[in-house]
């Protein structure tokens, strides 16, 4: 029985099975699950291409898992400045001031919470420029990010108090794990998160997609409290149970060219693409795209968490302090003595 199963429940350790990990910890094997997540980001994203210029194979990255993140975000970066977005008639002034609120909470949310990454939930009130922005004249909310205070896919219906500055309705929440779709109620085919556009010096989405991407970095993944991703996990397989119990299992035998199909926790279109369907549901609708995405950015989360403590007699000393000062009491049991004393 793993850790997972221990823990968190057989649930968690049947969503790892998704992604699969690896079975012993060394240099390669990290890359390859590293690269192996990359390459599912950018093929549902549509950056695909830019990532095999940069990357190749995994016998071409220098410099481990940092030169293979820092080449695959710059990929990343470099791709999402050439994409149009929403904001790109507004006047200069305005979508500068909007990049450097939301950067500015991201990066405010990763020096404050470093062991619960996963989500952003907080009173506006709290966050940097009470995550409101200065518009001009422009016909905009003044809000950093969409006010996502309505029941959703990844949370219940959420209320605050209206802030003074750009009128914030509820807490600010913002799924960076699943970056770029970070919002509840806007799971359809095109992220939100990418319409987060680059301005200057000024790259949000790059930004949050570091944080995302570190969740499968060894460092990053054991300092986060797992407890906080299983809630967040649990809620949004419950949310969407309803609505996928409707989509027939896939059988090899009987499937239809076309029909969109359950193929255990992901969705599967056969002879088809995903992009050509919609779930529609009493929480907004559900690209199949989405899901899988979803799906997978928790399974690889899960996958990379226990196959590191699995070989956890292997893992280097900055790792095993990660384990040492994470506060979910599941990993007590794999930190050294000697390094939990020296804390």
């Amino acid at each position: 029985m793993s850790l997972l199963t221990t823990c968190y429940g057989p649930d968690i350790d049947a969503l790892a099975d998704e992604d699969g990990g690896f079975e012993s910890v060394s240099t390669d094997t990290l890359l390859e699950f590293v690269l192996r997540q990359w390459k599912s980001v950018a093929a549902t994203l549509g950056f695909s291409s830019a990532l095999a210029r940069s990357v190749g194979g995994i016998q071409n990255i220098r410099g481990g898992l940092l030169g293979l993140h820092s080449t695959a975000l710059a990929a990343f970066e470099a791709w999402h400045r050439q994409q149009k977005t929403p904001s790109g008639k507004l006047p200069e002034p305005v979508r500068l001031a909007r990049a450097k609120v939301r950067q500015e909470v991201l990066l405010s949310h990763a020096q404050s919470h470093p062991a619960a990454l996963w989500v952003l939930d907080e009173p506006a009130s709290t966050l940097p420029g009470g995550a409101c922005f200065e518009r001009g004249q422009a016909p905009l909310s003044g809000r950093a990010f969409a006010d996502d205070g309505a029941a959703g896919y990844f949370h219940g219906t959420r209320v605050g108090k209206p802030g003074p500055a750009c009128a914030w309705e509820s807490p600010v929440f913002l799924s960076i794990g699943t970056f770029p779709w970070v919002y509840g109620g806007r799971l359809t085919r095109t992220p939100p998160g990418l319409d987060w556009d680059s301005t200057g010096p000024l790259i949000p989405a790059t930004y949050a997609m570091r944080l995302c991407a570190g969740m499968w970095q060894p460092e990053q993944n054991l300092r986060q409290d797992a407890r906080a991703v299983v809630f967040a996990y649990r809620y949004y397989r419950q949310a969407t149970e309803q609505l996928l119990a409707g989509v027939p299992t896939y059988d090899a035998r009987t499937a239809v060219p076309g029909q969109l199909y359950r193929r255990g926790l992901l969705l599967h279109a056969e002879q088809s693409s995903l992009e050509m369907h919609t779930l529609p549901g009493p929480l907004g609708p559900l690209a199949p795209s989405a899901h899988n995405y979803i799906v997978r950015r928790y399974a690889a989360f899960f996958a990379l968490r226990r196959s590191l403590l699995a070989g956890h007699a292997g893992l280097t000393r900055e790792q095993q302090q990660a384990i040492a000062q994470n506060p979910d009491p599941c990993l007590r049991p794999y930190a050294p003595k000697e390094i939990v004393l020296s804390l």
